[in-house]
């Protein structure tokens, strides 16, 4: 049996988690809010054997991932990170101290206790997270060294890549790299990488399907003549939210949310928007069914799996075009794209999409028919097992 371990990102778990309300009892139990859980799903599904590694603050265990099947690692976190973490943070100074920060990624990673743990894992690969990030450009030498095989993966750093003068030395020690989507693959293509592969996200199409539109909107007690924006997305700045809030407003919408962040307490202070925190894939679809169309605002995206979501749900996509969003919403096909940061263009498309239900949930089924062809576990685990 292939064993693959994906060393993951933030630099600690709790660093990363517990801001979104997720423990990591919750994150064992019951977590499948992103990406790599689906992917890990996926590929357990096709008979490999997954392995999730993160740093953490607490204490080390391994134990299975619920939901998708793979084991989870918690790997203790250096000395040289707790020190940093507490020299930047959790004192009235903060605001001139975070920039030390930025050498987070190196203190967690430089690691012996970490690599020798992948190490003794005997992986048949290991996936390192965004080979933009100096994370990446720690571990990947520090894996070769111990005689491990690396993959990397984009999920999204490519949108600010990096221009350190050893970038392309690190990302040559990857036996591939896997970009998040097409125009990504290009870039590296043009800086002469050539192993490179796009791999595709996949979407739990078990779960999230088409619903009754009147039937969802019974059921959470939406009127059958709201005019409903859906969004599910991290509440952070970078997923513009606020901007997403206006446009709405002025397209005579409401706007419901189902994510968490550090957002939170000034998304709630618009009357008109509905915060719903995170939503597990059965809520999500009945969501997706009551509304008429869903958006994506980001200022940067990699392969957004809002957006494939909501066509597994046969809702047509409003969405800024970044990163590889352009590869998946198709003007006049699948939705509608907008310049990042224009309201007033935002506000229009969200106004022809309410206008006609038609042409949107037309629009919808075609995007369903994309996640079905690409994005099912089935086609994403092809996929992965020819990578």
């Amino acid at each position: 049996m292939t064993r693959v371990a994906f060393l993951l990102w933030p630099d600690t778990f709790e660093d990363w988690y517990a801001p979104l309300g997720i423990s990591r009892e919750d994150y064992l139990g019951t977590y499948d809010g992103e990406g790599m859980i689906m992917l890990a799903r996926t590929l357990v599904q096709a008979g490999l054997d997954v392995h999730l590694v993160h740093g953490t603050l607490g204490a080390a265990q391994a134990a299975v991932q619920v939901p998708s099947g793979a084991t989870a690692h918690f790997v203790a976190t250096t000395v040289a990170y707790r020190a940093l973490r507490s020299a930047a943070w959790g004192h009235r100074w903060w605001e001139r101290t975070q920039p030390l920060f930025r050498a987070a990624p190196v203190a967690s990673t430089l690691s012996l206790r970490l690599v020798r743990y992948l190490r003794d894992l005997e992986p048949d690969v290991v996936v390192v997270q965004d080979y933009e990030t100096p994370r990446y450009d720690v571990a990947a030498p520090l894996l070769r060294a111990a005689g491990l095989r690396v993959v990397g993966m984009d999920t999204g750093a490519s949108a600010r890549p990096s221009s350190a003068p050893w970038k392309r030395w690190t990302r040559g020690l990857a036996a591939q790299l896997l970009a998040v989507h097409e125009q990504e693959a290009q870039r590296l293509r043009s800086l002469g990488h050539a192993r490179v592969s796009v791999w595709p996200v996949p979407v739990r199409t078990d779960v999230l399907v088409p619903g009754d539109r009147a039937a969802a909107r019974a059921e959470l007690g939406i009127g059958e003549d709201e005019r409903l924006v859906f969004a599910a997305a991290r509440l952070h700045p970078v997923k513009n939210l606020s901007l997403l809030g206006d446009a709405c407003r002025a397209a005579g919408a409401t706007l419901v949310i189902a994510g968490e962040g550090a957002e939170r307490q000034r998304l709630e202070r618009a009357a008109d928007v509905r915060l719903l925190g995170w939503q597990g894939a059965e809520r999500l679809a009945r969501w997706y069914a009551a509304a008429d169309v869903a958006a994506l605002s980001s200022r940067t995206e990699g392969q957004p799996i809002a957006v494939l979501e909501a066509f597994a749900c046969g809702r047509s996509v409003v969405a800024t075009a970044v990163g590889g969003v352009a590869e998946l919403v198709r003007n006049g096909e699948t939705g509608w794209l907008v310049p990042p940061g224009d309201v007033a263009a935002l506000a229009a498309a969200l106004d022809a999409a309410l206008a006609n239900r038609e042409t949107a949930d037309a629009y919808g089924r075609a995007g369903r028919e994309l996640v079905l062809t690409r994005h099912s576990p089935t086609a994403v685990a092809a996929a992965f097992t020819g990578l």
